[in-house]
């Protein structure tokens, strides 16, 4: 691939980023401006899919992380292995997305809501979209669970100093941040987000593949 061709997938891809993210902004926006949810809710619909240092989280998670993940607590280890998990997998999703883009001759603009949406549908892949729903919401139950476990906050500075010890501590900051985000959030408040996702997620993925019909807007 020359550099042109690389530098047009790049941009194709933040592209389809960006549009995702701002259809989980439409799709959940009360809890995009209800304080104790804001950060849950930018960790696990933006940063997830917007990753500062992707390639060097990626290259750690490849390399790095298979070497030391047997020194690591059995805890710290399976959050880490779910957050690489969704990462690979969104990542995946999104460069082939991307390369159907631009198999359509994107001319580089925004895409609309609309266009996102046929895009979504055209590319298909039904089951890992399934897929990456499932572990969406594992991780949002399992990181809920550990932070509101008391005994939680005495085990993140010692599970920290030894990712920095094994080398890992940009994926650690991810579980961390991962952890800080859903802190805040009340139970009941928590549980009907949870809900929520679950059933416009699933809204969405039969509108995209079972009936045949574009992808429709949530219901209330």
């Amino acid at each position: 691939m020359s550099g042109f061709e690389e530098h047009k997938l790049k941009h194709a891809k933040v592209e389809v980023v960006r549009a995702q993210v701002e259809r989980f902004r439409k799709f959940y926006a009360d809890y995009f401006h209800l304080e104790e949810t804001i950060s849950m809710v930018e960790y696990f619909f933006e940063t997830i899919y917007n990753l500062d240092g992707k390639e060097a989280w990626m290259h750690l998670a490849l390399d790095t992380y298979q070497k030391v993940k047997g020194m690591m607590k059995e805890t710290t280890r399976a959050n880490l292995e779910t957050l690489i998990e969704l990462n690979n997998l969104t990542d995946h999703l999104d460069s082939e997305m991307a390369q159907l883009l631009i198999q359509r001759d994107w001319d580089g603009k925004k895409l609309s809501r609309e266009e996102y949406d046929d895009l979504y549908k055209a590319y298909g892949h039904k089951e890992e979209r399934e897929k990456q729903l499932e572990i969406v919401l594992h991780n949002l139950r399992t990181f809920y669970e550990l932070a509101h476990k008391p005994i939680s906050a005495y085990l993140i500075r010692p599970a920290r100093f030894m990712a920095s010890l094994l080398g890992v501590s940009l994926l650690f900051e991810s579980v961390e941040k991962a952890y800080n985000a859903v802190l805040p959030v009340s139970p009941e408040i928590f549980v009907s987000f949870i809900e929520q996702v679950e059933r416009r997620e699933s809204e969405y993925l039969e509108s995209a593949f079972l009936n045949g019909k574009q992808p429709k807007e949530p219901s209330a």
